[in-house]
């Protein structure tokens, strides 16, 4: 895999399936996906880091560092993509359930997935805390079937 695509990996690890292709053209959805990305950070960073830091020696000591600056240097961000988030659940849904399932969802291969889809997953996660950007747009956009493109 690619270095400069490992960011990408760890959008479709933490982000709610979003279309990519239209953020360029969306300045705004492109903004509430980051700070979307910069919330969902703040609860699946650590589990994937402690994925991570079981896979690989020394994952720990790199990462760390990097989540808690990435946490101090973001809450405004963080806490937009949350009331974003918030915003976007139906009625009756909890956080506790958000969290379980995107858990479960997006970090998955890190479970059951290959080698090398481990080692992108913990690769592009390295990145996003150092600063990557990663495309998509918050709300995810809907197409005629009702489905996110």
């Amino acid at each position: 895999m690619k270095p400069a695509s490992r960011p990408v990996c760890v959008a479709l690890a933490l982000a709610l399936p979003v279309g990519q292709a239209c953020a360029a053209d969306e300045p705004r959805l492109n903004q509430a996906f980051q700070d979307h990305i910069a919330y969902v950070a703040t609860f699946a960073m650590p589990v994937l880091i402690e994925k991570c830091a079981a896979l690989e020696p020394g994952y720990l000591q790199k990462s760390a560092p990097l989540y808690f600056r990435y946490v101090n240097s973001r809450q405004d961000q963080i806490e937009r993509g949350r009331l974003l988030t918030l915003a976007e659940f139906e009625p009756g849904e909890s956080l506790q359930a958000y969290r379980e399932r995107v858990l479960a969802s997006r970090l998955g291969k890190l479970d059951s997935g290959s080698g090398e889809e481990k080692q992108a997953m913990c690769e592009g996660a390295l990145a996003v805390l150092a600063g990557a950007r990663l495309p998509g747009e918050w709300p995810p956009r809907v197409q005629a079937a009702g489905k996110p493109r």
